[in-house]
């Protein structure tokens, strides 16, 4: 009876060792790993990255699509200068951008004029731009020259407000002209009133003015007793 019993057990023992039932460690005395479990969450693991990124690729490639070709200025426009496909460069926005000229529209803006300095790299707004021509019903472009010491020392830029005074000679006093918005400033260039006269910088300019004060205006620049002071920078050609 004890013999059988004793053999059961046995048998019971290595049927248990033949399922791994009740052991601990592997052969070699090795612990049993479970990388068979962990496959399937590794895998798992890397198709969500790959959809993730799919994702987001997808997210990036649908806002590129949202900017929109608008139009951005390629060099300083000036106030009063006609605007011209030359000035004028494209860019991209998102599309919520607002007061933009589209690459669409850049037909609409070409010939028509700067109300105000415009920078190089600036997004062409359309409420900056005039069909008017500067010169306007009682307006006139009018040509002057100021010599040194007659003129701030930044000189003059387009889109200058300033006023422009007629120097006294001694026995009148000097006397305000008139004020004046400049549209276009050339290099200075070094004059000299004559042979052996020491040669002075001079610096010429354009300034869009009331029609009446142009006599005034060209009496003083031609008798050199003309002075220009700026009363604000960059301002703009439309009518007050």
């Amino acid at each position: 009876m004890s013999t059988s019993t004793g053999r059961e057990a046995v048998d019971r023992q290595r049927q248990r060792a033949e399922r791994g039932v009740g052991t601990t460690r592997g052969p070699g005395g090795k612990l049993p790993t479970n990388s068979a479990r962990r496959r399937p969450a590794v895998a798992a693991l890397a198709a969500l990255l790959i959809v993730g990124g799919a994702l987001i690729a997808g997210l990036l490639a649908i806002r590129m699509d949202e900017r929109q070709a608008v139009v951005q200025v390629r060099e300083n426009i000036g106030v009063g200068q006609r605007i011209t496909r030359a000035d004028l460069a494209e860019t991209r926005v998102a599309g919520d951008s607002l007061r933009v000229v589209r690459v669409d529209q850049v037909d609409q803006i070409l010939n028509r004029y700067a109300k105000v300095n415009m920078l190089k790299g600036q997004l062409l707004d359309p409420q900056q731009t005039t069909a008017e021509a500067p010169i306007a019903d009682g307006k006139a472009e009018v040509g002057i020259v100021l010599v040194g010491g007659r003129v701030p020392a930044g000189g003059l830029l387009k889109g200058d407000l300033v006023e422009l005074v007629k120097i006294g000679n001694g026995t009148t006093a000097p006397v305000t002209i008139g004020t004046g918005t400049v549209l276009d400033v050339p290099k200075p260039a070094a004059t000299g009133s004559g042979l052996g006269d020491k040669a002075t910088t001079a610096q010429s300019a354009t300034v869009l003015v009331e029609r009446s004060l142009v006599k005034a205006i060209t009496d003083a620049s031609g008798n050199n007793r003309i002075a220009a002071a700026v009363l604000k920078r960059g301002t703009s050609v439309e009518p007050k």
